[in-house]
Order: C-alpha cells, then structure tokens, then sequence
C-alpha cells in the first residue's frame, strides 16, 4: 500500500478543482513550487503515472487524474464525515449560531435542516438569533453567528455563499391600503417613480439594486426615503399610515402581516434567491455538519 498523506490528497483535490497551480497555492497557503513537488511526490507514489497535464496555458487532469478524481472526491467526503462526528463525540455537543433577519425566508428548508441535524448528533443544538435591519452581516463578521440567512447576489472576499435555502421568492410591494396604489392587482417598477420608497439599509449595493433600481426602465429617478426601522413592527406602523412603499419578498409579507398593510406583486423583477452565508477562513466542524445536511435538504 502506497505511503499517501491526507494531506497531498486534499492538495490533488483541490487542483482539480482550479487547474492552475498560482490558485491552488494561494488557496492552500503554499508556494507554487510546493504545489508542484507534493503534486510530483504523490504520482511517484501512485506508480508514477502523470495525473496532470501541465503546458504553458492550461492544466487539465489526464486519464489518470480523472479516474483518481472521480474515485476520491466520495472517498473524502466520507473521511470528513467521520472525522466531524469523531470531533462531536470528543467535544460533546456543540453549539451552531445562525443569524436571519427574520424568519420568513428559507424557514421550511433551515428548519427541518435544524430538526436532522439536532437528531443526527445528540446534544447538539441549533441557536437562532436576529440580524438588524442596517447592520445585515455585521454579527457573521463579528464571529457573534457562524452562519447568516442572506438575500443574493452576494459577493464579497470574506464570505462563502450557499448553500441556497430558497430560489423563487417573488418580488413584491408593501404599502398601506390608503396608499394611492392600494387597488392596483400588480405594479412595475415603473409605478415607483412617483411615490416614496423605503430605501433598503444594511444591503451591499448589488443587494440594493436586486430589490429596487435606482431607476426605472424609462429612466426616472425612484424617490427613495431614508425610513430607518428598528424592528418589523415599527415598519408595520409606517406602511399602514399609507407614506411609504417597502419593495420585499413575498414570504416576508406573508410572515408579517397587518390589517392594514398589502403586498402587491412586482411583476417586472426576477425571483429573489436566499441563501446561507458563513466566513471564507473560519473552520468550524459543527457548522460545516449543518451546512451538509442543508446542502442534502436543498438539492432534494
């Protein structure tokens, strides 16, 4: 049997993942040159057949590579799934802290997630807190959450996206049944133009401009205002007075309701997607065992 280290395989993986060596390293903390002896080290040790292909342009796996690719990748991921139950039974039970604005998006997915999970490994617990409303993904870098529920797109250099709990969430507008739009069946973007709009706090700028344009198709300006809330409520009240309109998604509508509050479809907006989102460097067993059993609920 061949003298292999874990590690040189995690490193083969890897590659055949970015085919290019500047990537691999930068990604393992190593040097390229390092990449390229453990890459040399592991073929001796496998027979001394190539398991890349390396020219001045491209990497690719050859026939090998591929065979060895497709056999270790279950292999791997069956290591690690033992060794994070290993690390549940030495630890005892561990905590996972998962942030979400509120608990309207991706609540059947995350919940029944928290239920497999909590079974899967006894003692383990699953604790749920909320993000405020400018301040989104303040506590996930904070390390205050291990995990944040997040509306996409989503790109920033810190954070790793997914998996997605939910991928058609339909756009809709809150307003209050005195509001000059109240009797309309639909609006457009275009129908903004012309009123106030709750400006959207503690997004990134792509965040923004998925919920509402700046603009709309014609080019006017949307009239936003700065409404800052606290809480759902607050923002309940104002909607209801009938002075604002809160571009949203439909399960946050229909998770907060009031008697005098509508949610109107926008139907000129695509679906909004939501997703899990956890810190890019932060290693953490207990989060990673979620994340699996999301990653399994969501495909299915």
């Amino acid at each position: 049997m061949p003298d292999v280290d874990l590690r040189e395989l995690r490193l083969f993986l890897v590659l055949a993942e970015e085919l290019h060596f500047g990537r691999t390293a930068e990604r393992l903390g190593l040097t390229s040159s390092r990449v390229s002896q453990t890459v040399r080290a592991l073929e001796r040790k496998l027979g001394g057949r190539r398991l890349f292909r390396r020219t001045s342009r491209v990497v690719e796996l050859t026939e090998a590579g591929r065979a060895l690719h497709a056999e270790l990748v279950p292999a791997v991921a069956g290591l690690d799934q033992v060794l994070r139950t290993a690390a549940f039974r030495g630890s005892g039970p561990g905590v996972v802290r998962v942030g979400l604005l509120n608990a309207a998006s991706g609540v059947d997915v995350l919940s029944r997630a928290i239920k497999r999970f909590e079974a899967t490994y006894p003692g383990a617990t699953v604790r749920l807190s909320t993000t405020p409303f400018d301040d989104r993904l303040g506590p996930l870098r904070r390390r205050e959450v291990d995990l944040a529920v997040t509306r996409l797109p989503l790109d920033q250099p810190d954070i790793v996206v997914g998996p997605v709990l939910s991928a058609a969430d339909q756009r809709v507008v809150m307003l209050g049944r005195t509001h000059p739009l109240a009797g309309r069946t639909d609006l457009s973007v275009e129908d903004l133009a012309d009123h106030d709009v709750r400006r959207p706090y503690g997004l990134t700028a792509a965040q923004a401009e998925a919920t509402c344009p700046p603009r709309t198709p014609s080019g006017r300006p949307i009239r936003f205002v700065d409404a800052a809330v606290d809480d759902n409520a607050e923002l309940l009240y104002l909607l209801a007075r009938g002075r604002l309109l809160h571009p949203t998604v439909a399960p946050f509508a229909e998770h907060f309701q009031h008697p005098e509050v509508l949610a109107i479809p926008l139907r000129d907006l695509p679906p909004s997607t939501c997703a899990l989102a956890r810190l890019r460097d932060v290693i953490d067993p207990d989060r990673d065992a979620l994340l699996d059993i999301v990653e399994e609920l969501s495909a299915s």
